[in-house]
């Protein structure tokens, strides 16, 4: 019997290795991820958008984040713009939100909007 093994990853002893530093602490790593320039990728659900404030409230599945997000943020659907108004039509769309952090402040750097269902 020939059994081929295609498209399955190959990994050291190196990249299987567990680390013995325990427990990753509960802190802002549980809400998001950094990209690979070191920038924080929040994903979750559009909870609320509040077009007055510009406030969006983020829906993740370690609770809720919150962000300002200023006009000169890049918001886009796949390749179309969106005005940072029109966030509140996409209540309950999945997002993926580009920020820093410096202290307790967020800066947004970008919202990408995908559908309901999508990642």
């Amino acid at each position: 019997m020939l059994v081929l093994l295609v498209g399955l990853p190959l990994a050291g002893p190196e990249v299987c290795a567990h680390s013995d530093a325990g427990p990753e602490p509960l802190g802002r790593t549980a809400f998001a991820e950094p990209d690979q320039s070191g920038t924080l990728v929040a994903r979750g659900t559009i909870k609320t958008f509040d077009p007055v404030t510009k406030v969006l409230l983020l829906s993740t599945t370690n609770g809720t984040m919150q962000f300002t997000i200023p006009a000169t943020v890049r918001i886009r659907q796949r390749w179309h713009s969106i005005e940072t108004s029109a966030l509140a039509r996409y209540l309950g769309f999945r997002v993926a939100v580009r920020y820093s952090e410096s202290g307790v402040e967020r800066s947004v750097q970008s919202v990408h909007v995908f559908g309901k269902d999508e990642r």
